[in-house]
């Protein structure tokens, strides 16, 4: 039992010593102590007689050993942008052995984003660092001592979800001097906001075929974006699309900088529907990062066709007055051809083709501006030629056959 009381104590004493030692590499003993080491000899003769002790000693002062240490008290701040007068925190401390005093570097790892207006120290903002820095090179800062350096800064316009790392590093101005840095990653909030235009108003008049409409895509956030542009129709059988931004099919990707736009191209066909049908071709912009955010743009068309009819009618060779009743052989009528564009939009070739009965024999042609008449035979073409060969939607032509009734 008393060999382990024993053993226990001893057990005591090196966990003792050992607490002892760690303090003692903890806590750097203060510059100027005076440590003084004295050790003690004692003797006695052959026949056991004691002797006064004897004793030496030596003393050392310990000097300077530096130490900072730098505390980021705001890692990672979220500004907006653009915002002024925000603010970053940092302690430093004096971790060596004495009195020491210190100077203040900084570095913005991404230039633009931030610039630091104000250095805040005690009750005084330094308008440079260089003002800062001669106010600290005047601060004595006692072992174990801190101080506070507030960092006042301004975040630029349109920099919402740009990173940025600010780094503060303090250096001890007395020799061998030491330095501490610490960084605080600053990025500013990003908001988020798209426009597509035109939105409508311009009712296209479009014949059946296949048109490009160029669209305007705007990035209003605040920060670099992605948009998915979305192209569909108001569900009807009128347009139908063809590509979006040069990509096939009805969607494409665009990246724009804050505040930046483009235009957006939109390939689509026009059925060939009844004249006067409607449609809307609609382009939606959608945030890749924040797929809430959305705008669309759209436009508005009807389909235009021309539609021509013809009538025919039978007059006396005065032109004037209407066939009624029977005809004589040898006799010489006329045959009036009236074509009427009644459509919306003009027509483009028109020509007509009679086949004269054989009870009739071509005499002449009458009537006849603004066409381009040939007979072969029985067989009369027409050819509209008015006009620069275009017949106008709501107008008329007319040419005259003269023919004898055999």
């Amino acid at each position: 039992m008393f060999r382990h009381t024993q053993w226990f104590a001893r057990l005591a004493v090196v966990a003792v010593t050992l607490m002892l030692v760690a303090a003692r590499v903890q806590a750097q003993t203060p510059e100027g102590t005076v440590i003084t080491n004295i050790a003690t000899a004692t003797y006695t003769d052959a026949n056991g007689n004691a002797y006064s002790p004897v004793s030496g000693s030596v003393s050392v002062t310990v000097g300077f050993q530096a130490g900072v240490t730098v505390s980021d008290n705001t890692p990672s701040p979220t500004p907006a942008s653009p915002s002024t007068a925000d603010t970053l925190n940092f302690s430093v401390a004096n971790s060596g052995n004495g009195t020491d005093s210190l100077s203040i570097s900084q570095n913005i790892s991404v230039a633009g984003v931030i610039s630091v207006t104000g250095y805040r120290f005690g009750a005084t903002t330094y308008g440079t660092l260089a003002a800062l820095n001669a106010a600290l090179a005047g601060t004595a800062i006692a072992q174990a001592g801190s101080i506070t350096i507030k960092i006042v800064y301004d975040v630029a316009s349109n920099k919402g979800g740009v990173n940025t790392l600010y780094t503060l590093t303090a250096a001890s101005r007395r020799s061998p001097a030491t330095t501490n840095s610490q960084a605080s990653s600053i990025t500013p909030a990003q908001a988020f906001a798209v426009a597509v235009t035109p939105h409508g108003g311009q009712n296209l008049q479009q014949l059946p075929g296949t048109y490009t409409f160029n669209f305007t895509v705007q990035n209003n956030g605040n920060g670099a974006d992605q948009f998915d542009m979305i192209a569909t129709s108001g569900g009807s059988a009128v347009i139908t699309i063809v590509s979006v931004n040069g990509a096939a099919g009805d969607s494409a990707r665009v990246s724009l900088a804050a505040t930046a736009s483009q235009s957006v191209a939109v390939v689509y066909t026009v059925a060939n529907v009844a004249g006067g049908s409607t449609d809307t071709l609609d382009l939606l912009g959608r945030s890749v990062a924040n797929p809430p955010t959305t705008n669309v743009g759209f436009l508005d068309l009807t389909v235009i066709k021309p539609n021509l009819t013809l009538a025919k009618a039978a007059y006396l060779d005065d032109g004037v007055t209407p066939v009624s009743g029977t005809v004589a052989p040898g006799q010489i009528i006329r045959y009036r051809v009236t074509v009427t564009n009644g459509g919306s939009t003009s027509a483009s070739s028109v020509q007509v083709t009679d086949a004269l009965p054989a009870q009739v024999t071509y005499v002449s042609t009458s009537a006849s501006a603004g066409w381009s008449v040939s007979v072969i035979g029985q067989n009369v073409t027409a050819n509209y030629t008015g006009t620069g060969a275009v017949l106008a939607a709501s107008t008329s032509a007319t040419f005259e056959l003269r023919v004898s009734i055999n």
